[in-house]
């Protein structure tokens, strides 16, 4: 697939992408809450900006989390409404992997840890096989204090992801803060596209990935800023 339209708004950070056989446009920016304002927008402006209509992609993929709650339905109602419109088929890509995949030449174990909020860390460690991203611990939910013990146990010496630098953590040396950007999600889906062809579908099949159970704060925690 030559042209691929990506964004994300899993985290604080907001992103879209769009590759073409004439190169790659980006729009990239913090946005809190604000990412229902931007999304649309932007991706008007980089299908104006390389000169072609929605129904000229080949695919749509979308960052399917984990991450904010709020921000994984706005990703799936766009993927969903847009590949309904357009008549696109769309891929949900785990953020998490997505992450890890950028940074495959850097090392064979990959660990990700993305600040979850309330004091935890959505994490995953992957594995580069054969050029392959193998999965060796599925996204999950931990706690900062545990972090030291859970990258020894699956051997990773190398971090990337938003909750490094947040919190208080045993982290190794090769560790640095990452956010998520939407042609991280390109990357992933033109470099394994051999291996993701049964991962696409149509856009009522479209779902995020949910980790946290828990969906809403108490009155006091949302007065102390808490989010989800």
């Amino acid at each position: 697939m030559s042209c691929l339209l990506a964004f994300d708004t899993s985290t604080e950070f907001g992103s879209v992408a769009l590759v073409t056989p004439s190169g790659l446009i980006t729009r990239f920016d913090k946005l809190g809450n604000t990412h229902s304002e931007y999304m649309l927008p932007w991706i008007d402006e980089v299908l104006q900006e390389a000169g072609i209509k929605g129904k000229d992609l080949d695919g749509i993929v979308f960052g399917a989390g984990p991450g904010s709650f709020t921000g994984l339905r706005i990703a799936c109602g766009l993927a969903q409404g847009l590949g309904y419109g357009w008549d696109k088929k769309v891929l949900p890509v785990s953020t998490l992997a997505a992450l890890a995949y950028q940074f495959k030449n850097q090392a064979k174990r990959i660990a990700v840890l993305n600040d979850a909020r309330m004091s935890e860390c959505y994490a995953a460690v992957f594995e580069i096989v054969d050029s392959v991203l193998k999965v060796v611990t599925a996204e999950q939910l931990i706690k900062p204090s545990q972090v030291g013990q859970w990258l020894a146990e699956y051997q990773s010496d190398f971090v990337v992801g938003t909750a490094v630098g947040v919190y208080e953590m045993a982290l190794p040396q090769k560790a640095q803060f990452v956010p998520m950007r939407a042609e991280y999600l390109l990357d992933y889906a033109q470099g394994l596209a051999s291996e993701l062809q049964d991962a696409w579908v149509s856009p009522d099949a479209a779902a995020p990935l949910y980790v946290r159970d828990r969906v809403a704060l108490t009155i006091k925690e949302r007065q102390a800023g808490e989010r989800l």
